[in-house]
Formats: structure tokens, C-alpha cells, sequence
């Protein structure tokens, strides 16, 4: 058994966890995005016949452009507008998250545990982990994850071990701190 860390998370804590949480959806939006621009570019250039290459050409690239644009919009627009909001939102409604939570684990699970209950999470039934280095994101689901504040940490070695923990049940993850 390590350390038990004690804490209460805050609202900066789930706008970090939600942060990160939506970085890793950026790259496949806009890749979907620029796909439904260039299907859209294609679309009405085979309405238009194809008979003027240029022109269909031109009606492509435009319409991958405009997706690019409104993907670029979207991916600036989550982490500064939607995120914040959307922690707020989550914390206000979310009673248990104003709770001292004691977390702790092992070599097979993940305990928590706070003034409504309690839960443990095994480590093989996690399917991912991602961190930076405000938090720490362990995923039950590819939309559904616990969170650990790295400033519960007592030093980098401690969050480290935790991380070496996940690797060693062959989960794949990333440390992007």
C-alpha cells in the first residue's frame, strides 16, 4: 500500500481534468472535419458535372478550407469557452467533488473514498490513462474517467510511481507534463 493522498478537488482540478480529457478528441475532429469538407467539395463538384476541372478543383479545396476554418474555430473555441463552463456547470451540480476524498493504491486497485462512499478501481479493468502536469486522468470508459490532482502529490516521484503502476498493467496512456 502507498501513501494515502487527501484532498478535496476544485473546480480548477475538473476544468484541468476536462482539459485534457478534450485535447485528445482535437486532432480527430479536425481530420473528420477536413474529411466532411473535401466529401462536401467533392459532392457538389459531381453536381456540377466535372466538366470544368478548375473549377471542381477549386470547389474541393474551397470547401476542405471552410472545414479547416470552422475545425480550427471549434478547437479554440472548447478548452477557452466550453470547457470552463462546463466545469463550472459539473462542479456546482456534483456535491460529492466539495468532498475530502482519500485516495490510495495498490498493486491491483485504485481506492477512493469519501464522506458518501467509498469505490476501488482495478487497474485491469481501466482501459487508458493520460496525464499532463496539472492531472491525471484514469479512464473507466473512452468518455468516462477518474481524476487525480498532480498537487496532491508529495513530489514528481510519487505521481511517477502511480504512472509506473498503470504501465505495468499494460495500459496505454501518455504523460504529456
Amino acid at each position: 500500500m502507498t501513501e494515502k493522498l487527501v484532498f478535496t478537488p476544485t473546480e480548477e482540478d475538473l476544468r484541468s481534468a476536462y482539459g485534457l480529457h478534450m485535447k485528445q478528441l482535437g486532432l480527430k475532429r479536425i481530420l473528420y472535419l477536413l474529411l466532411f469538407g473535401l466529401t462536401i467539395g467533392v459532392i457538389l463538384a459531381a453536381f456540377d458535372g466535372f466538366d470544368d476541372l478548375p473549377k471542381a478543383l477549386g470547389l474541393i479545396v474551397s470547401m476542405s478550407i471552410w472545414a479547416g476554418i470552422v475545425a480550427a474555430i471549434i478547437t479554440i473555441m472548447i478548452p477557452v469557452w466550453w470547457v470552463p463552463r462546463l466545469a463550472k456547470k459539473i462542479y456546482k451540480q456534483q456535491k460529492d467533488l466539495h468532498l475530502e476524498t482519500t485516495s490510495w493504491w495498490d498493486d491491483e486497485k485504485l481506492y477512493s473514498q469519501n464522506a458518501q462512499g467509498q469505490a476501488q478501481l482495478t487497474f485491469g479493468d481501466m482501459v487508458k490513462w493520460r496525464a499532463d502536469d496539472k492531472i491525471i486522468l484514469l479512464y473507466r470508459s473512452d468518455h468516462m474517467f477518474n481524476f487525480l490532482p498532480a498537487r496532491i502529490f508529495k513530489d514528481e516521484a510519487h505521481r511517477n510511481g502511480l504512472i509506473r503502476r498503470l504501465q505495468d498493467a499494460d495500459l496505454p496512456g501518455e504523460d504529456n507534463s
